[in-house]
């Protein structure tokens, strides 16, 4: 039986109007996936070790292209894409209409050890009965030591657990770890989802 309905924050509670890595890939003249092997091997600097995420970008930039003009063009891009970031006001509400029903709420970010404040800043941190922040305790996902962190937080069994993100990545090994997973596309698709793993329309 599910107790517990846990959501990634970033491609999730709060999502961006542009494709910001498209840009960048477009820039460098380099594939998404080129990308993604650089990204997710220097990641764990922003996600663990609160390097900025400006330098964590540049240092992935740099694999491909290591000319100021270029780290000033990103930066720029960087800059520019900020203020396209913006809560998911529909998934909002459909948490905490889960709320109302019962399921306990959490949150699993990689993240910096910013994104507290930007919760409260958001009005929403109280969402959530908890919120694991891997800079916080020194895991990011899809490691299992994260997620035992968070079952013991929530103090359920991983099967009692539904954990919802949009990266592929962060979901690997939910099988052996064991909890259900959902890779949230859009709000439709994952009421849907959701829907037929509770067994309750949402």
């Amino acid at each position: 039986m599910i107790k517990a309905i846990v959501f990634d924050y970033g491609g999730v509670i709060k999502i961006n109007s542009s494709d910001l890595i498209a840009d960048i890939c477009d820039y460098l003249k380099i594939n998404k996936e080129d990308w993604r092997r650089e990204y997710f091997a220097v990641n764990h600097l922003f996600n663990v070790e609160n390097k900025s995420f400006e330098e964590v970008f540049l240092l992935v930039v740099s694999k491909f292209d290591n000319s100021e003009e270029t780290k000033k063009y990103i930066l720029n891009l960087l800059k520019d894409n900020k203020g396209k970031y913006y809560l998911n006001d529909e998934l909002i509400s459909i948490i905490k209409d889960l709320k109302s029903r019962d399921y306990i709420i959490a949150l699993l970010s990689n993240n910096s050890i910013g994104l507290r404040e930007k919760l409260t800043e958001e009005g929403i941190t109280d969402l959530f009965d908890q919120i694991i922040v891997s800079a916080e305790v020194g895991y990011q996902k899809p490691q299992p030591e994260i997620f035992q962190i968070l079952f013991n937080k929530l103090g359920l069994m991983p099967e009692e657990v539904v954990f919802i993100d949009d990266s592929t990545r962060s979901l690997e090994g939910a099988d052996k770890i064991g909890y259900v997973p959902i890779l949230y596309k859009n709000n439709e698709i994952f009421k849907s989802e959701l829907s037929i793993i509770l067994k309750d329309e949402i």
